[in-house]
């Protein structure tokens, strides 16, 4: 008997497997899908898939626990997002021509040789060094063979000493979402004083502010902050989207949505920050110009992601070490499709 192939996830990049694997499917699964069909296929509800169905997972964010999920059910042959790429030898060009984050259609934007020589030499480690190198690699061809593979978690990576040596912390988020970062950072170590939250989006604010109080409940003595704006390098208001492939906010000019964006350093004052966080959908190298004294004066450790644009790679980690050279740079990738591509930046002179 032939099994069935599905596609877990009839979003936007259950749509692009889909054209990676040439249509041929059986089927898409989806419990939350608006319609019944994707062109000619059946969008079928999880409990309607026979145990024995080819599952290739396009859900990237939470594909691990879905797989998890998947096999506890009872789902014999389930594909992680990871595992499900190497069967696409051409998703990558498929990405591309969404104009995804890093990933975009001219390749001469996602690859500048010499800012890219500069910054391997500053690249602490071996490993650093080795992941850029694939990562070039990885634009310049599109060639699935570099997919680099997730590793490690994100924030706190097992490998880079971001948290050693820091007590009585005061730990910065921007881009707080939902307050993720700072539950997790709370489990790596008993030795926080302050977090200080940035977070534009009113729906996540709510998540972000009932995830801090349950935070206090099992911290009392540490004190938490929360600012309902975005951070760039001036105090104004801008235009906010939350649309495209990845779902993710960003600034445009276009957008219907205002939000008020401070500058770090004009906020923060003298707040002595030991860590800061930046996930701020493309508006780093902005952010980062704004917390330029804050950087000079406290040096603090850094986790800054280098994804949302193409020249992240190279600009943000050359501006860093512009406005502050005391840094040491790590990097690792944290997801898959290299997102949470992230710098860490660990000062000699603290």
């Amino acid at each position: 008997m032939l099994h069935k192939t599905a596609i877990y996830g009839a979003g936007a990049f259950g749509k692009l497997f889909f054209q990676a694997l040439d249509k041929k499917i059986d089927f898409f699964i989806d419990d939350f899908a608006d319609s019944s069909h994707y062109e000619d296929k059946k969008i079928k509800h999880l409990n309607e898939v026979a145990k024995h169905t080819k599952i290739y997972i396009s859900v990237m964010q939470s594909s691990g626990m879905i797989k998890q999920k998947l096999l506890k059910l009872g789902y014999t042959n389930v594909l992680g997002f990871t595992e499900s790429i190497s069967d696409m030898p051409e998703i990558l060009r498929l990405v591309a021509k969404t104009n995804y984050l890093w990933l975009v259609a001219d390749n001469t934007k996602m690859v500048d040789d010499a800012k890219i020589a500069t910054l391997r030499e500053l690249l602490k480690d071996q490993k650093s060094k080795k992941l850029l190198d694939q990562m070039v690699l990885l634009r310049k061809t599109l060639d699935i063979k570099h997919y680099i593979k997730p590793y490690d978690k994100e924030y706190f990576p097992s490998d880079v000493p971001i948290l050693e040596q820091l007590h009585n912390i005061n730990f910065v988020d921007c881009g707080a979402y939902t307050g993720d970062m700072i539950k997790d950072l709370m489990q790596h170590t008993s030795s926080v004083k302050t977090t200080i939250s940035f977070e534009p989006d009113l729906s996540n604010l709510q998540k972000l502010n009932l995830e801090l109080h349950r935070q206090k409940e099992l911290f009392e003595h540490t004190e938490f902050f929360v600012y309902p704006a975005g951070v760039y390098d001036r105090s104004t208001t801008l235009r906010f989207a939350n649309d495209g492939i990845d779902s993710s906010a960003s600034i445009s000019d276009d957008a219907s949505v205002s939000i008020q964006v401070v500058s770090p350093d004009d906020v923060l004052c003298n707040v002595a920050a030991d860590y800061i966080k930046m996930d701020i959908e493309g508006a780093e190298k902005q952010a980062l110009l704004g917390a330029t004294k804050t950087l000079q004066k406290y040096k603090p450790n850094l986790a800054i992601c280098l994804y949302h644009k193409p020249e992240d790679l190279w600009e943000l980690p050359l501006l860093i070490k512009q406005i502050e050279p005391s840094y040491d740079m790590y990097l690792r990738v944290h997801e898959d499709m290299c997102l949470s591509t992230v710098l860490y930046c660990i000062s000699t002179q603290r």
